[in-house]
């Protein structure tokens, strides 16, 4: 039977595990090399050698990618949104000042001085429909948010932490996007 992983060793594999990814570029890295770099962390005495005293051997490469290694790209990506507030965005996007009057689920809902309504969604750029998908149910949620017959604008809010993005493929996003009326912001560390 497997032992108990105490909180203290949990919170050290994790603080090795982090500074491991950010030495190797793990947000940046394609999938064959961060293959590679999680088989190195299953194999590191002070990681996956700390671990097979608490589990089984074929359960350490899974407990790293879906308990250490999804954590550590959820806490990068806020990084980037605490640094790129929605204000900022409609800010930069629009020329316009706003405050924030409604937050749900990666979606800020801002308002100008003047009453115009935008919604701000956040997400990575590799899953802009999905930010594009909650912006748009938000305001079939809420037909409040329709004032005088008028949509509130859309910003999309893309979070870039690879180097796997070109500038074409931000360029085709934000075409894509402006057919509909939907603004594009990336942003990164």
């Amino acid at each position: 039977m497997a032992k108990l992983l105490p909180r203290t060793k949990i919170t050290q594999i994790k603080e090795i595990a982090y500074a491991r990814a950010d030495t190797h570029g793990y947000m940046s890295s394609g999938r064959v090399e961060n293959g590679k770099f999680m088989n190195d962390l299953v194999e590191d005495p002070e990681i996956g050698g700390v671990l097979s005293e608490y589990m089984e051997k074929e359960k350490i490469r899974t407990y790293i990618k879906d308990t250490i290694l999804n954590r550590y790209s959820k806490d990068r990506i806020e990084e980037v949104l605490k640094a790129n507030p929605p204000v900022d965005a409609i800010q930069k996007v629009y020329s316009v000042a706003a405050n924030e009057i409604q937050i749900a689920d990666d979606v800020v809902v801002c308002r100008s001085e003047n009453g115009a309504i935008y919604i701000v969604s956040s997400g990575t750029y590799q899953k802009w429909e999905t930010a594009l998908k909650k912006a748009l149910e938000l305001i079939a949620r809420q037909p409040t948010l329709i004032i005088d017959g008028k949509i509130p604008e859309i910003c999309l809010q893309l979070i870039v932490l690879s180097m796997s993005i070109t500038d074409g493929d931000k360029e085709l996003i934000s075409n894509a996007l402006s057919a509909i009326n939907v603004k594009a912001r990336f942003c990164s560390n």
